[in-house]
């Protein structure tokens, strides 16, 4: 796998998980409707859009039928942890094993 395109997808998965974070704690202060007309909302549309950018450059790189797998597990695994660590949610055991088999799946695939 090209070192670059696989940087390129965790980079656009990083800022799509910053972007939704971001305006999930937009809606919670202000509400949906109020929260789509502030500017701050219109800077995280310019995350996920820099994201955006990330993954088509990720998808000259990378062949397509490994991003999928990969940015699938980068997903699962972005989101869980911000939900600890940022949003300060709790995982238990059953929680963290699927998390680990997200990594090994996505170790497997790098490998075949």
């Amino acid at each position: 796998m090209h070192l670059f395109g696989f940087l390129a997808l965790a980079g656009a998965q990083l800022l799509y998980t910053l972007g939704d974070l971001w305006k999930k704690s937009l809606f919670n202060v202000h509400g949906l409707w109020p929260a789509l007309t502030k500017p701050l909302f219109l800077l995280t549309l310019v995350v996920t859009l820099a994201g955006f950018g990330l993954q088509m450059y990720a998808l000259s790189k990378v062949d397509l039928s490994r991003m999928a797998v990969i940015i699938g597990m980068m997903a699962v695994v972005f989101s869980s942890l911000a939900g600890v660590f940022i949003l300060k949610e709790s995982f238990n055991g059953w929680n963290w094993l699927g998390l680990g088999v997200a990594v090994l799946a996505i170790v497997l695939v790098h490998i075949r």
